[in-house]
């Protein structure tokens, strides 16, 4: 995992942000948060549209390991990880570690506090969200399931999306046979048909 990873979602979702100005709430699950960059990443693109988009981002970050939730949660990396990012988000998403911490970063905490982590298997019969989603973010994960568990989860997915959200899959994963709910409108970016 990597901050701002298959970068074109995060450039779609900005444009899907701005598209929501004046909504009330926009909801993001992220399904597998492991250790924190993919919805800290979220998190920074709903602060850098801020004033473009809703009023209130909020972020379901899931994983089925508690171990790297405790990492994300914490929000602390190594200067490794962050150093291909440019140095204007770097300046306005992290703390730089100082003393025992140098040679870390921390994510600033108001791209946290909108980011609830929690322990969700996605093989599980019922999921703990509730209402709608704008946006459902499941990489890189389905590639781990059998093609009919892909479909399923895939449906699932749908089912929990607003008429006109988006689900984003990772590079290596499509075909899912679910036209009557999802439309493929990019690269690995699909869109809830409208009912």
């Amino acid at each position: 995992t990597a901050f701002f990873r298959e970068p074109h979602h995060f450039e779609h979702l900005a444009q899907v942000l701005r598209a929501a100005r004046g909504q009330d709430t926009f909801s993001i699950w992220c399904t597998a948060a492991s250790t924190g960059e993919e919805p800290y990443s979220l998190a920074m693109v709903a602060s850098e549209v801020a004033n473009q988009g809703p009023r209130h981002v909020s972020i379901v970050a899931s994983d089925i390991d508690t171990q790297v939730l405790a990492t994300a949660a914490r929000g602390v990396y190594p200067m490794d990880r962050v150093e291909s990012l440019p140095s204007s988000r770097l300046k306005k998403h992290f703390l730089k570690g100082r003393g025992p911490q140098s040679g870390n970063c921390k994510v600033r905490p108001d791209r946290q506090k909108n980011i609830d982590f929690c322990q969700i298997n996605l093989l599980d019969v019922r999921w703990p969200l509730e209402g709608l989603l704008d946006v459902i973010i499941c990489r890189n994960v389905l590639i781990y399931f059998d093609k009919q568990t892909q479909k399923k989860l895939v449906r699932r997915f749908a089912q929990m999306l607003r008429p006109g959200g988006h689900l984003y899959v990772g590079h290596s994963e499509s075909q899912f046979e679910c036209e009557d709910l999802l439309r493929l409108i990019g690269r690995t970016t699909y869109q809830r048909n409208p009912q």
